[in-house]
C-alpha cells in the first residue's frame, strides 16, 4: 500500500488551458487587429496506460446499445429453449454459471465506469476552478478600474437579463438514450423494487408445497439470474448515457467559460497563465481506504484475470467431478459470491464517488459566490425542484442505508455464513444452492438500488450544471455591458458558434 494508491486517495493537480488574445497589425489601417482563436472545449484525458485505454473501450461497447439488445436476445433465447430443456438440472445449473459470470464481469465494468467518472469530473471541476481564479483576478482588477458605483450600474443592467438553458446534453441524445434513461425511472422506482420483493415472497410462499426441494430453489435462481443480467447490462448502458450526456454539458459550460476568459484577457491585457489547482483526497476511515483498494482492483483487469484463472481451474477439474450438477454450479458458487460483496462494494463506491463530486462543485460554488458579491451580481440559479413525493424520499432513505459503510462489512459477514452453511453441508447441490440462492436475491436488489442512486445523483448534476452555466451567462453579460461603457461596440462571440 505504500507505493500504490487507488484514485480516490490521491491528490490532483490540474489546470485549465490559458486562452490567448493575438493582435496582428493591419498594415493599410495602421491599427491593432484582434484575432480571436477558437476556445477550448471539454476534451476527456485519455488514461496514459495503454491497458486502461483498451479497458475503457471495452467498458464503452458494452454499454452500447448493440450489447444491451445482444443481451436481451439471449436472455429471450433462453426462454424459449427452457421450454424444451427446462426440466434438466444441467441446463438449469448452467444459466446460472452463465449468469454468475456474465454478472462478475460486468461488477468490473460497472467499478471502472465509477473510477471513470469520478476521475474525469475531478478533471472537470478543477479546471473549472483554475479559469475561475483567473475571473476572479481580472475582474477585482476591473473593479478598482471603474470603482464601486460603476459596477453596481452595471449589476443592474444585466442582472435580470434571459439566460439561456443548458439543454445542449438532450439536443444531442439519440433516441435510445432517451428510452434508457426514461426507463431508468421506472426500474428505480421504489414500486419497482417492491415488486421484486413481493415476487420473492410468492416464491417463499409455494416453498412448502414444493418441498423445499432444490428444484425450488433453482427456479428462483434462474428468475434472479436473468433479471440480475438485465438489470447489470441496462445500469451499464444507463451510466454511458448520463456520461455522454455530462460530457456535453461540460463542454458547453467550457466554450463559455474560455470566451469569458478571452474577453477578460482582451479588456485587461492581462496575460498571466492559469494557476495550477490540487484537489487532495478526503480523509476517510481505514476500512474505507481498504474497500478503496478493493474497487481499484475490480475496476482493472485484475478481477477478470482471477476470474479466467479460476474458469480455468474449474474446467480442468471437471472430469474429476465426471461433469455432474455439483461441478456446473462450482463456477456459480464462486463468481455468485464474489458478485455477492462486489454489489455491496459498488453501492458504497457509487455513493463516495457522488459524494466527492458534490463537494468539489461545492467549492466551486463558493468561489463563483466570492465573484458575484464583489460585483454585487445576483447568483443565478435553476429553478429548484419539485418538493420530493413519498416513494422518492423513502427510494433516498434505502439509497443512503445501502450505501453506508456498515452495509459493506454486512456483506462481508453474509458473505461468509454462506460459505460456513455450504461447508457445513459438504457443498452438496443443495449447500452449494444457498451460496447461489440468496446472493443472488441480494445482489439483484442491490442492482436496483444503483438504478435508483445514478437516477438521483444526475438529477442533482443536471442543476448543479446548469447553474455554472447560468453563472457563467451573467458573467458574459456583465463584460458586454462594461465594453459598452468602454466605446466598445462590437459584440462578444458566442461560444456555441466556435
Amino acid at each position: 500500500m505504500r507505493f500504490y494508491k487507488p484514485i480516490f486517495r490521491c491528490e490532483f493537480e490540474g489546470v485549465a488551458e490559458t486562452q490567448s488574445v493575438v493582435l496582428e497589425k493591419d498594415v493599410k489601417c495602421d491599427v491593432d487587429v484582434l484575432i480571436m482563436e477558437s476556445v477550448s472545449g471539454y476534451k476527456v484525458k485519455a488514461s496514459p496506460r495503454l491497458v486502461d485505454r483498451w479497458l475503457d473501450a471495452v467498458v464503452h461497447v458494452a454499454g452500447s446499445a448493440p450489447i444491451f439488445l445482444l443481451i436481451i436476445s439471449g436472455l429471450l433465447t433462453w426462454a424459449l429453449m427452457g421450454i424444451h430443456f427446462g426440466q434438466s438440472d444441467v441446463w438449469v445449473a448452467m444459466i446460472s454459471d452463465v449468469q454468475a459470470i456474465l454478472c462478475y464481469v460486468f461488477d468490473s465494468f460497472l467499478m471502472r465506469q465509477l473510477l471513470r467518472e469520478y476521475s474525469e469530473q475531478r478533471s472537470a471541476m478543477i479546471e473549472i476552478k483554475s479559469r475561475g481564479n483567473s475571473h476572479r483576478r481580472m475582474l477585482g482588477n476591473f473593479k478598482e478600474k471603474m470603482g464601486s458605483e460603476a459596477i453596481r450600474r452595471i449589476a443592474e443592467k444585466c442582472g435580470g437579463e434571459h439566460l439561456h438553458p443548458l439543454d445542449h446534453g438532450l439536443r444531442t441524445q439519440s433516441l435510445f438514450a432517451r428510452c434508457i434513461i426514461f426507463s431508468a425511472k421506472l426500474f428505480g422506482h421504489i414500486i419497482a423494487v417492491g415488486l421484486y420483493w413481493v415476487g420473492i415472497f410468492v416464491w417463499l410462499g409455494f416453498g412448502h408445497h414444493c418441498g423445499w426441494s432444490d428444484r425450488w430453489q433453482l427456479y428462483i435462481n434462474d428468475a434472479t439470474s436473468a433479471l440480475m443480467i438485465l438489470v447489470f447490462a441496462f445500469l451499464a448502458c444507463l451510466r454511458e448515457c448520463y456520461a455522454d450526456y455530462t460530457n456535453t454539458c461540460v463542454d458547453a459550460i467550457f466554450r463559455l467559460d474560455s470566451t469569458l476568459e478571452k474577453e477578460l484577457r482582451r479588456l485587461s491585457q492581462d496575460d498571466l497563465p492559469n494557476a495550477t489547482e490540487t484537489i487532495m483526497p478526503p480523509k476517510e476511515t481505514y476500512l474505507q481506504v481498504v474497500i478503496f483498494y478493493y474497487a481499484d482492483v475490480i475496476g482493472t483487469l485484475v478481477g477478470i484475470i482471477i476470474l479466467l484463472l479460476v474458469i480455468i481451474t474449474w474446467a480442468a477439474v471437471g472430469p474429476v467431478f465426471q461433469f455432474n450438477n455439483t461441478w456446473w454450479l462450482l463456477i456459480g458458487t464462486y463468481a455468485g459470491l464474489v458478485g455477492l460483496f462486489d454489489s455491496f462494494v459498488l453501492r458504497n463506491i457509487q455513493g463516495k464517488v457522488h459524494q466527492y463530486i458534490e463537494s468539489q462543485i461545492d467549492d466551486l460554488d463558493e468561489d463563483d459566490k466570492i465573484i458575484f458579491n464583489g460585483l454585487s451580481l445576483p447568483t443565478p440559479s435553476a429553478d429548484k425542484p419539485k418538493e420530493p413525493s413519498l416513494s422518492r424520499r423513502a427510494s433516498r432513505h434505502i439509497d443512503a442505508i445501502s450505501s453506508n459503510l456498515l452495509m459493506v462489512l454486512a456483506g462481508f459477514l453474509v458473505t461468509i455464513g454462506c460459505l460456513v452453511a455450504s461447508s457445513a453441508m459438504h457443498w452438496s447441490l443443495t449447500g452449494q444452492l444457498i451460496s447461489n440462492v440468496p446472493p443472488s436475491i441480494i445482489e439483484t436488489f442491490f442492482m436496483l438500488i444503483l438504478i435508483t442512486g445514478q437516477n438521483d445523483a444526475e438529477a442533482k448534476a443536471r442543476i448543479d450544471l446548469t447553474n455554472i452555466y447560468y453563472r457563467r451567462q451573467r458573467l458574459l453579460s456583465f463584460i458586454k455591458h462594461v465594453k459598452t461603457i468602454d466605446g466598445e461596440t462590437q459584440p462578444i462571440e458566442s461560444a456555441e458558434s466556435n
